[in-house]
């Protein structure tokens, strides 16, 4: 694999088990050094695990990503052990513990959970790292957003919600940016089953496709096929790479081509 981020240090929220993990390991076979930053101390410290064991330097730090102040004291965790920040991938996202419901079903409470986390979470961290990033003359944040943001859905309106905010934060980051070499852009997967039935811990795999069928992931779909990790990974590292320092404020759909954005 190409060392295209040899000297960088990524950030990864999110980044103590699933999809988080995957991009941390992605980016450190590509040659950068990576803080994993999780609510599950235990989860980021073994993925700085594994990326240490790939040659890489890894730090796990357990952060909460709707604190503005465990966020502000992670970069500069990050930054002092390092010396550097040149990516941010924020990948932390949380969907309801509960069904999905009406609109008249959702509290305040369960609103304000999901904003704060897919969003808010979003928000903070690049204000934690902009600072550093500016410091090296530029960097580039992955933003990751969700298909449902742009078809909608009839369930968790919430989520749906925080999701269509992130691809507005990445827009206007993107011009507020520009100017300081930073590119800011934002992928929207579609459905990976990988990830949704890893939520369901202990589901049997007709549990698992009981909850998730096919038929309802393929919908609308052109290429009938499950979306994998292995096809996001690589376009989180050539979105964090130099190949990409002309691309910014874009939107990218990874989903089968199930939404089509001009």
């Amino acid at each position: 694999m190409m060392n295209r981020l040899e000297k960088k240090v990524a950030v990864v929220t999110g980044a103590g088990g699933g999809l988080g993990r995957i991009y941390s390991r992605r980016l450190a076979a590509e040659g950068a050094d990576v803080a994993a930053w999780d609510l599950n101390g235990p989860g980021a410290e073994e993925t700085a695990r594994l990326i240490s064991d790939a040659g890489r330097r890894g730090l796990g730090l357990k952060v909460d990503v709707t604190r503005e102040d465990q966020v502000m004291a992670a970069a500069k965790a990050t930054f002092d052990a390092f010396g550097r920040i040149d990516i941010l991938i924020n990948n932390a996202g949380i969907v309801r513990d509960v069904p999905p419901a009406p609109i008249e079903s959702i509290s305040l409470d369960e609103w304000n959970r999901i904003i704060s986390v897919n969003l808010t979470g979003a928000f903070l961290a690049s204000k934690a790292v902009v600072p550093y990033m500016k410091r090296s003359g530029r960097g580039k944040i992955i933003n990751v957003s969700s298909g449902t943001a742009l078809h909608g859905g009839s369930i968790r309106l919430d989520y749906i919600c925080s999701k269509a905010g992130v691809i507005g934060l990445t827009r206007a980051l993107a011009v507020m940016l520009g100017p300081d070499w930073i590119n800011v852009n934002v992928i929207a997967p579609g459905p990976v089953p990988y990830t949704l039935r890893d939520l369901d811990k202990g589901a049997t795999p007709d549990e698992a496709e009981a909850k998730f069928p096919s038929d309802l992931i393929f919908a609308g779909r052109h290429i009938k096929r499950e979306i994998q990790p292995s096809d996001l990974d690589g376009l989180v590292a050539f979105l964090a790479s130099p190949e990409s320092d002309m691309i910014t404020g874009q939107l990218i759909t990874v989903d089968g081509g199930r939404v089509f954005v001009g």
